[in-house]
């Protein structure tokens, strides 16, 4: 991602090459094609060199100045995409249509994107991990509930998808720096 940003580019204006720039791509075309038809031991090992050629041209012709985010990066179809998908989870959580916290995977896949570029996108367009999304929402709602219910905290760690409370106290105290116990009883004094 960092040799080659533009290809997490979800919109792009159309690009009309000239001649020259056309045949350096059409000649680099038929090159894979007549790779990809050959019965070489080296078959992959060529094809994959020339797909870093054909993005190094890409990059070179097309993308010079491309930076992924000043793409639009609070509208960006992917990051919206999780956001809502975020929120929905957790209101499955809470409705109890769900009995675990989402992870990064589950997120991707729901966008049919695979995990390592659904991250990268996610970071690069909103300057934060996915992981911290999650995180943050999870902390969010405990301590809303926390807050403005008398369920245990048995209960609540099951409701936001922890399987015990030991677990989601430890995650509760990582990130807030206090006990969902201590947090509860400073909203009481």
């Amino acid at each position: 991602m960092d040799e080659f940003p533009f290809l997490i580019a979800e919109v792009a204006p159309p690009n009309y090459p000239n001649l020259e720039v056309f045949q350096i791509f059409d000649d680099l075309g038929g090159q894979l094609f007549r790779e990809y038809r050959s019965d070489s031991a080296y078959k992959f090992k060529v094809i994959g060199s020339l797909m870093v050629v054909l993005l190094l041209k890409i990059k070179e012709r097309f993308w010079k100045t491309y930076d992924p985010l000043t793409e639009a990066p609070t509208s960006s179809a992917i990051t919206l995409t999780f956001k809502r998908n975020l929120e929905k989870h957790f209101r499955d959580l809470l409705a109890g249509k769900c009995d675990r916290l989402f992870q990064v995977q589950d997120y991707a896949q729901a966008q049919y994107l695979h995990p390592s570029y659904f991250s990268a996108v996610i970071k690069r367009k909103t300057g934060k991990s996915v992981s911290s999304w999650i995180a943050e929402k999870t902390i969010t709602e405990a301590q809303a509930l926390l807050a403005r219910s008398t369920e245990s905290l048995q209960e609540v760690a099951f409701r936001l998808g922890f399987k015990d409370a030991a677990h989601f106290s430890r995650f509760f105290k990582k990130y807030t720096k206090m006990s969902p116990v201590s947090f509860r009883q400073s909203l009481q004094g």
